[in-house]
């Protein structure tokens, strides 16, 4: 009987750890979320749309919906109106930030998650979209929130003028910052900006 027992118990070992264990793809990255009336933290993995390449995280991935991944590979897919906040780590370990529109109150229609480029004193925020009939051409819209009165201060698009310039009508008492908006060229010269602004 004993026998039987081990002979048996063995089996099952070998049948348990000889099944394939779910391997996440290069496209599968670390993402942690939490849904709107929860608190509670989900870490797992999101599966990244890379237009172009699956190295850096695509504003692609979340529109409309996002699909997450458990560690059986089971999918589950999340309407970005359902997220309340939500963070993407890349493979070069660049961690992005996402969090509703609702709880910024940019709008009186909920437009869905929105990315937190810069939080301080004048935060920076970005929302992706769609446009066009087909649906595939993204597009994008920035915001500009004054932390003195936390409305929305500025906000630039097709319509509207350019960050760099909203930039420079907020920070126009600073004629060395005005200086460095000038010679931005991408985001990160902007964030150091607002970084320097903050530090005053």
């Amino acid at each position: 009987m004993k026998k039987i027992t081990f002979l048996f118990s063995l089996l099952c070992f070998v049948f348990v750890f000889s099944q394939k264990q779910f391997q996440y793809k290069e496209n599968h990255f670390p993402v942690k979320y939490v849904l709107k009336n929860s608190t509670d933290t989900i870490k797992t993995r999101v599966q990244n749309i890379g237009i172009f390449t699956n190295k850096k995280f695509s504003a692609a991935t979340y529109i409309k919906q996002v699909n997450m991944l458990d560690s059986l590979g089971n999918k589950n897919v999340i309407s970005e109106f359902d997220i309340d906040y939500m963070e993407v780590t890349d493979p070069q370990n660049v961690i992005r930030k996402f969090t509703s529109s609702t709880s910024l109150h940019l709008a009186k229609n909920d437009f869905g998650l929105i990315e937190i480029i810069y939080h301080g004193k004048i935060s920076w925020y970005r929302d992706y979209f769609y446009v066009g009939l087909v649906g595939y051409k993204m597009n994008k819209v920035d915001f500009l929130i004054d932390k003195k009165d936390g409305k929305l201060t500025n906000e630039s698009g097709f319509f509207n003028p350019s960050i760099k310039n909203n930039l420079k009508e907020k920070l126009k008492d600073y004629p060395e910052l005005l200086a460095l908006i000038d010679k931005s060229k991408k985001d990160e010269d902007l964030i150091k900006v607002l970084e320097l602004y903050n530090n005053k």
